[in-house]
Parts: C-alpha cells; sequence; structure tokens
C-alpha cells in the first residue's frame, strides 16, 4: 500500500540525549553523510536516470525517520552496524506529498561508523526481482515508442540530441524525444501517447509508477485513454505540469487512483497533451525522456 509522508526530519541525537532536563554530557554521535542515492537498472535493461531526493533509515531494525538527500545523520552507534536505506520519490512534481519507490529494493548494509565522525555513504539501490516494467524507453537507438496521435499540419515530431542535465546531475548530451510546433501566431494542439495500449494493468489497488523527463516552455496534460467493458471510452486528466523554466525536470506519477477498480478487460493507453496558445513567445520545443512505467508483480 502506498504510504504519503512530508518530511520530518527527526533530530535522533535529541532524542538520545536528553531525558526531561537530564543530559548525558558524555554522549558523543558518530554521523552518516548521504548527499546522494543511486539505483542500478541493469537488471530491467534501463539507464540510472533517478530523482530519489528523499529516504527513510533503519539502524539495527530500528526506524529512525526521513531525511532529505543531503543529510547528515546524528547517530547513537560505533563500529559495524546495519543500516537500511529506503528510497521515497517527490508525486506529481509536489514537495508536500512523498511516496515509497516500492519497485526499488530497500539497501540493507553494513557501515563502519565511529564517534564524533562523520561517514560518507552513497547508497547503491537494485530494482526488485519481480518488478515489472511496462514501459520504458530513453530514445538511444534513434526510435520511439512515444508516437504522435494528433499533430497540426506543419508542427513536427523527431528524435533529437540535447545536452542533457537533471538537479546537477547526468550531464552530457542525450537522445530525447522532441515535439514542436510551427512559429505562427494562432493556437495549435498536439496529443501524444505511447504505441501500446496497456491490456493487464493491476486493477487491485497496486501502486503503478509512470516517471519521466521534460523540458517545456509550456503546460503539459498527463492523462489516461481509458477503455472499459462497461463504461466505454473515458479520457481521464491526471497530472499537469507546469513550464519548467529552461530545465529538465523529473516527474514522478502514481497511477494507481485511475485503475485500482476498473472492471476487468479494461485497458489504457498514455497521453500526453500539449496547447500553444497565441503569441505565445517562449520555445515551441517540448522534450521527453527516460520514460518508465512498472509495478511489482
Amino acid at each position: 500500500m502506498r504510504k504519503h509522508i512530508t518530511i520530518a526530519i527527526i533530530s535522533y541525537l535529541v532524542i538520545l540525549s536528553f531525558g526531561g532536563c537530564n543530559t548525558e554530557k558524555n554522549f558523543i554521535p558518530s554521523y552518516l553523510k548521504i548527499d546522494s542515492l543511486n539505483i542500478d537498472a541493469s537488471s530491467i535493461g534501463g539507464n540510472n536516470v533517478q530523482q530519489i531526493t528523499t529516504f527513510q533509515l533503519y539502524q539495527n531494525k530500528q526506524f529512525l525517520g526521513t531525511f532529505p538527500i543531503p543529510s547528515q545523520i546524528p547517530l547513537d552507534a560505533e563500529n559495524e552496524t546495519n543500516f537500511i536505506v529506503a528510497p521515497y520519490v517527490k508525486l506529481n512534481g509536489s514537495s508536500q506529498t512523498y511516496g515509497s519507490y516500492l519497485v526499488a529494493n530497500p539497501l540493507d548494509t553494513i557501515i563502519s561508523v565511529s564517534r564524533n565522525n562523520s561517514t560518507q555513504f552513497t547508497p547503491k539501490l537494485v530494482y526488485r526481482s519481480n518488478a515489472k516494467i511496462l514501459w520504458q524507453e530513453d530514445f538511444q537507438n534513434n526510435t520511439s515508442t512515444l508516437i504522435p496521435i494528433s499533430v497540426t499540419k506543419g508542427d513536427t515530431t523527431q528524435i533529437v540530441n540535447r545536452p542533457f542535465v537533471l538537479n546537477k546531475r547526468f550531464g552530457g548530451n542525450t537522445n530525447c524525444f522532441a515535439a514542436t510546433f510551427e512559429n505562427n501566431d494562432s493556437f495549435k494542439s498536439m496529443d501524444l501517447g505511447c504505441f501500446d495500449i496497456f491490456k493487464n494493468l493491476p486493477l487491485d489497488g497496486t501502486s503503478v509508477f509512470f516517471e519521466f523527463d521534460v523540458k517545456t516552455d509550456l503546460p503539459i496534460q498527463v492523462a489516461l485513454k481509458r477503455n472499459s467493458p462497461t463504461n466505454g471510452s473515458e479520457y481521464v486528466p491526471y497530472l499537469f505540469i507546469n513550464p519548467t523554466g529552461g530545465v529538465w525536470k523529473r516527474f514522478y506519477t502514481d497511477l494507481i487512483y485511475e485503475i485500482q477498480g476498473q472492471a476487468a478487460g479494461t485497458t489504457f493507453q498514455i497521453i500526453y497533451s500539449i496547447d500553444k496558445p497565441k503569441s505565445f513567445s517562449g520555445s515551441h520545443e517540448i522534450l521527453f525522456d527516460n520514460i518508465r512505467l512498472s509495478h511489482l508483480n
């Protein structure tokens, strides 16, 4: 079951050091410093582009709290100590809503720490063996499973090579999908969608993660086209993306609410819809990259 949390940095040192009004003057903490967290996607044949911004930490099976990246956490520990690191992601672009990234396996490891010292550690996680990858696209082979559904004459879609930096990481150029509006003074709209129509998404309340990177000067509406044996075809708006201010941003969404409880046999297609108003003066090129749709079996 998905958990929504608000980041709360638990001052473990304070909890351990104070009992009522008494202070243990001889308490000396050790520190665990985590500046980043990586995910190895080789087991699913994908790239390692991620934006894990939060993690939960356990010490010797005891929950310490939920921390942002980067963090330096005070500990009552020394020598070899067991830690578990579980990744959390920002959902729907909201800094107030976080969810457990369930398809990645929490890291269970031993780290040697010493009092009055800070130990630097970069967790490296892998995908769970039961993670099912339904759609994965990074456009590196110059083909695309993201296709134009409705494109006005004069507008174009193509795979291009562009600089890619995500929150000061993953610098360099990448192949990505570009949707480009003709530069004229008229209202334009464009719909892009996955080539595949998904027939076997879990309807039982299992989290279904849809993640992607985008760079846009125009608002984007992410929606599901849902085709139900009982309700027919429905267009279900899901996520509204504001212009990203000339930088790449990564979005994680959990499609659970629009999928759970649907009739057996319901199919789904993911659609990006983009409108260009008249007299728009920004970039007419919208870029997409590193798309992944996944859930646990």
